[in-house]
């Protein structure tokens, strides 16, 4: 085998290493996106949770409060009506805001998790696409310069 054979041989063999490092590269990339991905929506089911636990808690200590307060009400001798009527109501329409809240301010941190889950999948797709790109353009220069080594 010449010299140049050899070269060229050389070349050949590095291109090839090139574009299969750059389509791992790529692959790999997309793997740990997913993987990114997949805790982030681990992440917004947690948050659900949590948020559905809190609003529940709340719904438990409201519902001993309003036991207490009417419980009071009654000891005092205090009929259910006109005002103390509109304090149990107002208690009970502000606890229920609350717990409104809670569950909505769970729904949003989890939505923002499925946003990033998103991401990072449209990610992880772009960044395996541009590496089989590269690895495109590198076979076609080295084959490229292959040749005009080979000539």
């Amino acid at each position: 085998m010449s010299l140049a054979a050899a070269a060229v041989a050389a070349m050949a063999v590095g291109t090839g290493m090139e574009v299969y490092g750059q389509i791992q590269a790529g692959r790999a990339a997309e793997k740990t996106a997913e993987y990114n991905a997949a805790l982030a929506r681990r992440d917004a089911d947690i948050e659900k949770q949590r948020a559905e636990f809190e609003e529940a808690q709340h719904r438990r200590r409201v519902g001993r409060f309003k036991g207490r307060q009417q419980a009071l009400f009654a000891k005092a001798g205090v009929q259910l009506e006109g005002s103390p009527l509109l304090v149990m109501e107002e208690t009970a329409a502000e606890a229920e805001l609350e717990a409104l809240a809670i569950r909505r301010g769970g729904e949003i941190k989890a939505s923002r998790f499925m946003a990033e889950a998103g991401l990072r999948q449209y990610t992880g797709k772009q960044k395996k696409r541009t590496a089989y790109i590269r690895a495109g353009a590198s076979l076609l220069t080295g084959a490229g310069e292959t040749y005009l080594m080979y000539r």
